[in-house]
């Protein structure tokens, strides 16, 4: 099927420069069933696109019309079978050669058709049936490419319909300089697209493919991708500076799904994978201002949440950090520890300590205590009892309650060497904490437990390891997708990988703390 679906992608581009991706989605779109517009100025090759698509499907036939305000249903859907109206009294239009009977149909400047014609689209796209007169006709519509230059006025009631487009593209004139140069030089690009007989598409199995489709399941990956787009779309709605708020009804998403399985069947898969998760961007923005914005919201979604839930870190930090909390209790041991510090004694506005048994001179201000050192003699002024005289003394700190006074006069008794004092103290005590080893019965239970975790992340890593190895070819190879978008599906899975690695390196730090003790 993938091999096919290239070969037809392959001839659908010959002689088209910068329209791979728009070829892909408008194909996409409509082995879908789905409905395409492409918003572009004249001569971008958005009828030149449609016309070739009709070459993809056997004996198919197309239908395409320019519309303007005055084009009428008989244009469309075909004119008033005079005849029967006559003969019958039968109110049917000749079907044969109009839209009714085309797998394809083109309709350019779409937003200038009538209500009438409005009206009968929405009832072609969604049921793809026409009522015509009294009988509904099941019409062979396979995809339907609408184009114009500008987007739907609004207030015009055209919402319904621009709502049934599924994908919308921007489609603009070749940016490459070298591949203009060869636009320019080649002399006949051709509407028709020569596509092998054996590749191209009966009804028989566009009719089979669509049951396979249906059948395609949704990985749990997209769907949290979807999830958190949506939330992005409510965030950004709410800011006070949006301009417009962006709108996907439960029925467009319903769409959107439909498209990505089709991406996986054509992509030989059996699930939607995170590159078919990039086509989103392309079906939620209403104005071309918020083509940039969508982007982001997907690729960020892709690329931080694509396989947050595939593998949960949850459940073995949650097991780490319990682990951890009873390591700490295990090992930590409350003490209360018993000390003494200086008591503070306030004498006009100053605070002093009190020198025990030293008098007259006794105290001792608090601002040249903390100055005092251990390991040599300051000389700082003593405060006399009577609160007026001072006289300096050297001095220094024994520990916190204790200092060493000697005298500056050299017939003091104690100018030498100085003598112990202890200043005026109050009993303090606070709490410590202590570390202490457990019992060998509780080490060997968190040795069991640290090689079970270790063991359930080698095998996760292992798993995600093999997962990269094997599936990831399919991300680097969706032929509707750029190949470099592959890359930001990967960083999600290489940040978990990053991620239980760190885990491990933590589980193992615990090891070797209580290892240690």
């Amino acid at each position: 099927m993938k091999e096919r679906i290239n070969r037809i992608l392959h001839a659908l581009n010959e002689n088209l420069f910068e329209r791979e991706e728009i070829v892909k989605l408008t194909l996409l779109t409509t082995i879908a069933g789905e409905s395409i517009f492409l918003l572009g100025q004249p001569g971008v090759a958005k009828s030149l696109i449609a016309r070739r698509i009709k070459e993809v499907f056997k004996d198919g036939n197309s239908f395409e019309y320019l519309m303007n305000r005055f084009s009428t249903p008989d244009e469309i859907f075909g004119p008033i079978a005079i005849s029967k109206l006559k003969k019958e009294d039968k109110y049917e239009r000749i079907t044969e050669k109009y839209l009714p009977t085309a797998d394809i149909v083109f309709l350019d400047e779409i937003w200038k058709a009538g209500p009438s014609i409005q009206n009968s689209l929405l009832t072609v796209i969604n049921e793809k049936v026409y009522r015509n007169g009294q009988q509904e006709i099941q019409i062979p519509l396979k995809g339907l490419i609408s184009a114009s230059n500008e987007l739907p006025a609004t207030g015009e009631g055209l919402e319904a319909l621009w709502d049934r487009f599924i994908i919308r593209y921007l489609v603009e004139n070749i940016s490459d300089p070298n591949k203009f140069n060869i636009f320019l030089s080649t002399e006949n690009i051709g509407f028709d697209a020569t596509i092998d007989e054996i590749d191209k598409i009966t009804t028989a199995e566009f009719d089979e493919w669509k049951t396979s489709i249906g059948k395609v399941k949704i990985s749990d990956e997209a769907l949290n991708v979807i999830n958190v787009i949506r939330n992005y779309i409510i965030k950004y709605n709410e800011k006070e500076d949006t301009k417009k708020a962006i709108y996907v009804s439960d029925r467009r998403w319903k769409k959107i799904i439909k498209v990505l399985k089709t991406s996986a069947f054509l992509n030989d898969r059996e699930s939607i994978d995170l590159m078919d998760c990039f086509l989103i961007a392309h079906t939620i923005w209403d104005e071309v201002e918020q083509i940039d914005i969508v982007k982001g919201f997907v690729t960020d979604a892709i690329k931080l949440h694509g396989y947050s839930l595939k593998y949960s870190l949850s459940m073995f930090s949650n097991e780490i950090e319990d682990l951890n909390l009873d390591i700490e209790n295990q090992i930590s041991a409350k003490r209360e520890i018993i000390y003494y510090e200086p008591k503070v004694k306030n004498i006009d506005n100053k605070e002093y300590f009190e020198v025990i048994d030293f008098s007259p001179y006794s105290y001792l201000l608090k601002t040249d205590y903390v100055k005092l050192s251990k390991s040599q003699y300051q000389t700082y002024q003593l405060l006399s009892r009577n609160l007026y005289d001072r006289r300096k003394y050297e001095i220094k700190l024994i520990n916190p309650t204790t200092i060493r006074i000697r005298s500056l006069d050299s017939w003091d008794s104690n100018y030498s060497k100085g003598i112990d004092y202890e200043l005026t103290k109050n009993r303090k005590s606070k709490t410590e904490i202590v570390t202490q080893k457990p019992h060998n019965a509780i080490i060997t239970a968190w040795d069991k437990k640290v090689s079970i975790i270790s063991k359930e992340i080698d095998k996760i890593i292992k798993t995600i390891e093999a997962f990269k190895n094997k599936d990831l070819a399919s991300l680097r190879n969706n032929i509707f997708i750029n190949q470099k978008l592959a890359a930001l599906a990967e960083y999600n899975l290489n940040q978990t990988i990053d991620s239980f690695a760190l885990e491990k390196i933590k589980v193992e730090n615990l090891k070797k703390e209580y290892d240690a003790l």
